[in-house]
């Protein structure tokens, strides 16, 4: 619905933990014509990592919660200066705070192919900004995106406007998202896939979004069930069904991260930046069966 220009990468730089096992990485980038390296030390005839990061269209960071993070974050700085793109890939909890509060963070483990691919795939197909200029409101996407509206009648154009306002704020707040977002795994794709890192990482970095003008509590939960596979396909956190009336009392999802909002309420708490402090408060009370 919300069409971007066609982003290509073409060269990528790897910054690991020396001696690290790459797994599934190297041939995900090949099966998507990405050729790629990694540094060796600076000496005459190599090359070093200053030069190998400025001759790539991004770099892909790989943090593992040990000592090595620090190279790798260094690296990660370099690269930040020069205006590449990161692709943060932690494959343990202990990955730097630092990193994950700046970034968005895929946590996976490298030898998890469809995770990883799925992960991948996203940061390929998403706008990007600097550490330096994100979360700077703004009333335009940093890579310009042209709404299209690909079905006819009330109801569509409707729903239509519901998606296109729900962008629009979550850009405002100095987000990210893209429309119908794309898998290789032939699953139900949601309204929105958005990033949010700075009202909550956890649950909002990515989130899933499906937009109904209306929904009873039986479409809802078809809307989870269909999402589910989405979600844990590429490690999202959170899904957030959003209408015009909100939930009614009797709706009760099964799972704890999955969220009833109207579209007025996400409105205020996205402008209010109270999202992700709501979502966690609902996804506690979920977590110990209460209304």
């Amino acid at each position: 619905m919300f069409k971007e220009p066609p982003r290509r990468f073409h060269r990528c730089y790897i910054s690991a933990p020396f001696g690290i096992d790459l797994g599934s990485l190297p041939v995900l980038l090949g099966n998507r014509q990405i050729a790629w390296n990694w540094a060796v030390p600076d000496i005459p005839g190599e090359l070093g990592y200053a030069t190998g990061i400025k001759r790539c269209d991004f770099i892909i960071a790989v943090l593992d919660g040990s000592r090595s993070d620090h190279r790798v974050l260094y690296e990660m700085g370099v690269a930040e200066g020069l205006g590449k793109p990161i692709f943060v890939v932690a494959i343990n909890k202990r990955a730097n705070t630092f990193a994950t509060s700046k970034f968005a963070v895929a946590t996976v483990g490298l030898n998890e192919a469809n995770a990883l691919a799925f992960q991948l795939d996203l940061f390929l197909s998403t706008p990007h900004e600097s550490i330096f200029v994100r979360g700077k409101q703004s009333s335009a996407p940093s890579t310009p995106v042209t709404p299209k509206v690909a079905r006819g009648g009330i109801a569509t154009l409707e729903g239509f406007a519901l998606e296109k306002r729900i962008f629009d704020e979550i850009i405002e707040a100095g987000g990210s998202a893209i429309a119908e977002p794309r898998n290789d795994l032939d699953l139900a794709a949601p309204d929105l896939l958005m990033w949010l890192p700075l009202q909550e990482p956890a649950l909002l970095d990515p989130a899933v979004i499906e937009v109904k003008a209306t929904a009873t509590v039986q479409i809802a939960k078809n809307v989870e069930r269909q999402l589910l596979p989405f979600m844990q396909a590429g490690g999202i956190q959170s899904a957030i069904l959003l209408t015009q009336d909100g939930a009614p009392r009797t709706f009760r999802s099964t799972v704890p991260y999955f969220f009833w909002l109207s579209i007025d309420q996400f409105v205020g708490l996205i402008q209010s930046g109270n999202l992700g402090a709501h979502l966690r408060h609902l996804r506690n009370r979920a977590a110990h069966g209460m209304p």
